[in-house]
Formats: structure tokens, sequence, C-alpha cells
């Protein structure tokens, strides 16, 4: 009997473990982010698992010195670093995969709370961990402009992004033919044109004189 008590609770963390990385790496892999679904969710059981095997190994050894269910968790929140740095990448003048990153460390911790039996903390940690993530979230754009060769055509270009509070976190530029340059931009809004939408945007820089090619894509 005891040992059917066992697995059930096994079992219920375990699931409950799936469920909450499963839900953070859906926000992120919606938004294209490295790390999505099923890595949100490894990360999660496999904390739990670690939490599950220090509780039921110091209680075979509970008359052992020294014994901690704790310190098997501590390496995880120590070694899901190297996780997290994979995500993090530099491109340009911005680094990206750094709120990626963060939600790994926190499913890992949510894992250990799961896997010591802390459901509150667990699933209150889970949706405070989400409503930062859907809350905070600021439209990130990838904007492409192809115009005429003018001297002061891209000085233009920028002061209109400036005018709508667009704060630009990458850049680039090539040579279509003699006669024109496209230009890539990558750039979040700010907190006031957090709802802006693509179609008002793309009618405001429509203005912009010697411009003859606006691509506008969400990221």
């Amino acid at each position: 009997m005891d040992q059917l008590v066992l697995l059930g609770n096994t079992a219920l963390r375990l699931l409950l473990a799936l469920c909450i990385g499963g839900g953070i790496g859906w926000e992120r892999a919606r938004a294209h982010h490295p790390a999505g679904v099923r890595t949100h969710m490894l990360v999660t059981i496999g904390a739990a698992v670690v939490m599950l095997l220090g509780g039921q190994t110091v209680s075979e050894f509970v008359d052992t010195a020294n014994s901690d269910p704790a310190r098997l968790g501590a390496q995880v929140i120590s070694g899901i670093g190297f996780l997290g740095a994979g995500t993090i990448m530099k491109e340009g003048r911005s680094v990206r995969g750094l709120t990626t990153a963060a939600t790994l460390w926190v499913s890992a911790c949510l894992g250990l709370a799961i896997g010591a039996g802390q459901y509150v903390v667990s699933l209150g940690g889970f949706a405070v961990a989400m409503l930062a993530l859907r809350l905070f979230k600021f439209p990130r754009f990838e904007i492409s402009f192809l115009y005429g060769r003018s001297e002061d055509c891209l000085h233009t270009i920028c002061r209109a992004l400036e005018l709508q509070e667009a704060n630009i976190s990458n850049f680039s530029s090539r040579d279509v033919d003699d006669t024109h340059i496209r230009v890539r931009f990558e750039l979040y809004l700010g907190v006031q044109q957090r709802n802006i939408s693509t179609s008002d945007m793309l009618l405001r820089l429509s203005e912009i004189p010697h411009v003859s090619c606006i691509n506008i894509d969400a990221l």
C-alpha cells in the first residue's frame, strides 16, 4: 500500500512538472525563441526527479551524518547555467536570449519545488512567471526599407523610427543595384507605443520620401 501511495505521489509531481514546464516553454516557443516546449519540460521534470531522488535517498540513510535532501537540488540551480548560456546570442549591438535563459532557470526552480511537494509554491511561482512574461512583453519587429540613394534618406528613416519611440536593437544594409539600397532594422517599441499595430506603423513610415518598399514582420 505504501508503495502505491509513493508511486501515485511521484506520478502526480512529475505530471505537474511536465505541465508547468510545458506552459512556460509554450510561451517561449510561440515567440520563436531558442528553447521551447520540450526543453522547458525536460528541465522541469529533471529538476523534480532530482528533488524526489534527494528526498527518498535521505529516508534510506536517515542515520547517516550530513544527509540533506536539498543537496542535489542545489547542484541543479548552479548547473542549469550551462543550458541557459547556450540560448544567449549576440547579434550586432543586441543580445538575445536572456529572458529564455531566465525561464530555464525558473523552470528548474519550479521543478525542485514540485519534487519537494510544495504545490502552492510551484503553482504560485508558475502563475507569477507567466504573468511577468505576458504582461511585460514589448512588441518586436523587423523592418526593411528599399530606398533610392540619397544622403539624408537613412537619417530620415532613423528619425521617423525615433519619433515612434522605436528602440533599434540591430541594423544592416546592402546595395540592391546602382540606385537602391535595402536597409533592415530590428527594433522594439516603447511603453507608450506597445499597442500599435503593424498597419499603423506601415502607414506612418510610408510617408518617408525616396522609400519605395517597406516590409514589416513581427518577431
